[in-house]
Parts: structure tokens; C-alpha cells; sequence
């Protein structure tokens, strides 16, 4: 493996997730979603999932940075 492909993968793994969070919250689909909800705290839950993919991934990263 080259050196520093592992923070790169790591960097592309991030932007996904940041994407995919924009497409969710920030796209047309929200009103789909939302329409569809019959709990009042599903938006959280989709925050809460995308916040602890988003530390799984960057946990690894430490000092690194």
C-alpha cells in the first residue's frame, strides 16, 4: 500500500458521508421522508446515524491529521 492511502480512503469516506447528508437533509427527498415519518424523532435518529458514521470513520484517524 502506498503511504497515506489509508487517509485518503479515509478522506473519500468522509465526503461521501458529508454528500449522502446533504442529499438527505438538504435535497427534495427531505419532503419524502418527512411525509412518510410516524415518529416525531426520526430526523434525529438519521442526524444521530450520520454523526456516528462520521466518527467511526474519523476515529481511526488521530494524529494524522
Amino acid at each position: 500500500m502506498r503511504p497515506g492511502s489509508e487517509n485518503s480512503y479515509r478522506l473519500d469516506s468522509i465526503v461521501l458521508l458529508v454528500l449522502l447528508g446533504v442529499f438527505v437533509f438538504g435535497s427534495p427527498f427531505t419532503f419524502w421522508w418527512a411525509a412518510m415519518a410516524t415518529v416525531w424523532y426520526l430526523p434525529y435518529l438519521l442526524w444521530l446515524g450520520l454523526i456516528i458514521l462520521i466518527a467511526w470513520v474519523v476515529r481511526g484517524l488521530g494524529d494524522d491529521i
